[in-house]
């Protein structure tokens, strides 16, 4: 097969003028992908939710299920299920005062942060969402309840993972290396502290991601945090495992018809090529060798981009938090600080669904970003079409 950098000359046309001929040529060149995944950020942590009216799959007919977009994981998920288990057909949601069928599980798109206040007017009678806004639907919308975890729909499926653009990675190794190491840290001091939740540090995760999903520190909204922290699995580690979890995606992708063009049409033999094209392990591979930065050295900009009020993307909060440097004794610096890193978030931080960072990334917007795995798949697969 060629590589993805190699010139391809294609013959385009042979115009023969008198005697003499003439080979037009124009050159072609293969597509890199605009992104490289370096890491994961968790595992699983998304569900089905449904209001007191849907006792069963049965009652899906007709209803109108949110989702956070055609781009995210979560709207995949519940795509493939309804098309795997059911007879219904899945479509967008028609416009209000249009006759449904009870044939057709509808689809709308709704940030789940407003997903709550949707199932409670009426608007939607069920959705798939991230942590930990499930959790939330289902402690404070009478009736509502969880129809399946997404565990249950796709065991141990691949989520939120770290990214970086192309360009950006190839001229600014270093930084790319330092944001790596501190995502690592970041992550195992989470799940180190998951371990214990009558710990201080475990009363603090629970404050700063309560904070930055729901806007205050009520203890209502604390007892959702936790709860939502029960069902995500943090990790940065990409194993040949999660890797062939990834061809899966692909592989669902392809047979729900959402790809412009596949892998294979694009050059790739096997779909176990395309994602390991697009996945860098390197910077996990020495992520232990990389050193603290001194404190009198100028920081690294790096504009990032994240989801709105997403638990999964913990770890970024971590990383940038003070107290939890300090406590890791990198003194008044939080760990990004630590590892010579200036956070800048990325114009239109945070965003709506992981198809929106991908935009981002699209227009230069943002250097690293924290996004679904799923999406990150299907836009890049897109844009080399």
């Amino acid at each position: 097969m060629l590589s993805k950098n190699m010139i391809v000359v294609a013959v385009v046309a042979v115009l023969v003028i008198a005697s003499v001929g003439v080979i037009l040529l124009v050159e072609t060149e293969d597509k890199d992908p605009q992104i490289n995944i370096l890491a994961q950020v968790n595992s699983e942590g998304s569900a089905i939710f449904v209001s007191g009216e849907i006792n069963s799959l049965e009652d899906f007919g007709g209803k109108i299920f949110a989702t956070p977009g055609p781009d995210s994981i979560q709207h995949m998920m519940l795509m493939n299920y309804i098309t795997e288990e059911t007879d219904y057909d899945f479509r967008a949601a028609p416009g209000e005062g249009v006759e449904k069928s009870d044939d057709v599980v509808y689809w709308t798109q709704v940030g789940p942060v407003q997903m709550k206040d949707f199932l409670e007017d009426g608007t939607i009678q069920g959705g798939i969402a991230w942590e930990p806004y499930n959790s939330q639907i289902v402690a404070e919308v009478d009736g509502a309840w969880i129809y399946k975890w997404s565990d249950e729909l796709i065991e141990a499926h691949p989520c939120c993972v770290l990214a970086v653009n192309s360009e950006f990675e190839q001229n600014n190794p270093e930084t790319v290396e330092r944001f790596v190491a501190a995502h690592v840290v970041a992550t195992a001091w989470i799940m180190e502290t998951v371990q214990d939740n009558t710990s201080a540090n475990y009363s603090y995760m629970v404050d700063i991601g309560s904070k930055f999903a729901f806007g205050d520190n009520s203890t209502e909204d604390k007892e959702v945090t936790k709860d939502s922290l029960s069902h995500v699995a943090f990790d940065y580690a990409i194993t040949d495992a999660w890797k062939s979890s990834l061809e899966d995606v692909v592989d669902t992708y392809a047979t729900l018809g959402l790809f412009e063009k596949d892998p294979e049409s694009l050059g790739y033999d096997t779909n176990e090529e395309f994602v390991d094209t697009i996945v860098n392990t390197t910077y996990l591979e020495n992520a232990a060798n990389v050193s603290e930065a001194d404190e009198a050295d100028e920081l690294l900009d790096v504009r990032v981009g994240w989801l709105a009020g997403d638990i999964h993307q913990l770890a970024r909060l971590v990383a940038m938090d003070e107290n939890i440097g300090a406590g890791l004794g990198y003194g008044d610096r939080s760990i990004f600080e630590a590892f010579g890193l200036n956070i800048i978030g990325g114009d239109g931080n945070p965003y709506a669904n992981g198809g929106v960072v991908m935009d981002a990334f699209f227009s230069d917007d943002i250097d690293i970003g924290y996004l679904g795995a799923p999406p990150a798949i299907l836009r890049t697969v897109n844009a080399m079409a």
